[in-house]
């Protein structure tokens, strides 16, 4: 069952594993299998969500480095969690060098993790930088695009899941990234932005902290 992460199970970012202990409950009880934990994490966080009965897996954001470095941070951090899978979180401040960027990360960390669980999450409109290729011969290889601006403004989910059809990503290797919540116009505060997941149980949730705010978690 473990080998279905990213295909038909629900997943989830978590931004600080000090949360963790109070919000697995509502984790489990929203339909979530996958939680995805940030580098900041400690081998006993993962424990706690496999103690939980959710699957335990890394999260990890590009922080300005090099995809050279970025790659060695990432394997480094596998070797030290241990986690099922890994979320490369790959957001760049221009277009440019990001094709080429995602593919040199995924071929270093490819180089040493052969068979690990992978999936390559963009902003929303950059399924032109996904590796197609590779994406259609690595079978542990899968893509996300996010369905939310920078504010966390909601953008369409067919809309970003087309974008990645649209660039050559196989349909089955191609999900989408929730924001949990977004602004309200004119105030400060923060509406949930989700769809309707009963009946498509797939992709990944931006994040526990909006969960929460929404009154999901």
């Amino acid at each position: 069952m473990a080998n279905r992460v990213f295909e038909d199970r629900l997943g989830l970012y978590v931004i600080n594993p000090a949360n963790l202990a109070s919000r697995l409950p509502g984790i489990r009880a929203f339909g979530i299998k996958d939680v995805f934990l940030p580098r900041s994490a400690a081998p006993s966080d993962l424990a706690l969500v496999r103690a939980a009965g959710l699957y335990a897996h890394m999260w990890v954001a590009v922080d300005g480095l090099s995809a050279r470095d970025y790659a060695n941070r990432t394997l480094f951090d596998i070797q030290r969690l241990g986690p099922g899978a890994v979320e490369l979180n790959i957001e760049l401040s221009a277009d440019p060098p990001l094709k080429d960027y995602i593919a040199e990360a995924v071929s270093l960390i490819r180089s040493r993790r052969l068979r690990l669980r992978m999936r390559i999450n963009v902003a929303p409109w950059k399924g032109f930088a996904l590796p197609v290729g590779a994406l259609t011969s690595d079978s542990n290889l899968y893509a996300c695009e996010q369905t939310y601006a920078g504010d966390m403004s909601r953008y369409s989910e067919a809309d970003a899941y087309a974008n990645m059809i649209g660039w050559g990503v196989p349909p089955t290797k191609a999900t989408v990234c929730y924001g949990a919540a977004g602004p309200v116009p004119g105030s400060s505060g923060r509406v949930c932005t989700l769809p309707d997941l009963s009946r498509w149980n797939r992709g990944v949730i931006f994040q526990d902290d909006l969960m929460a705010e929404v009154g999901l978690l």
